[in-house]
């Protein structure tokens, strides 16, 4: 996925998350023929932008020839 794919996705998910902000779930007319709407789970809309994030940084990181490093240490 291009920079630019990703950039659309997270702009998407940032407004998926700003409307679940202002409701989680609402129901819509009244009655036997009330319809409710539940959002998406916003740990699971939060967990994406913080990947798409990631993945955008990486992008950015390796056109400025900069490098992600990561440490590991073993386990007993």
């Amino acid at each position: 996925m291009t920079r630019d794919e990703l950039q659309a996705r997270l702009t998407a998910y940032l407004a998926a998350e700003a409307k679940i902000l202002r409701g989680q779930e609402y129901t819509i007319g009244q009655g036997q023929t009330a319809r409710r709407m539940r959002r998406a789970d916003l740990s699971e809309v939060r967990a994406e932008i913080k990947d798409l994030q990631r993945q955008i940084d990486d992008i950015d990181n390796a056109a400025a020839g900069r490098r992600r490093v990561l440490y590991a240490r073993p386990m007993n």
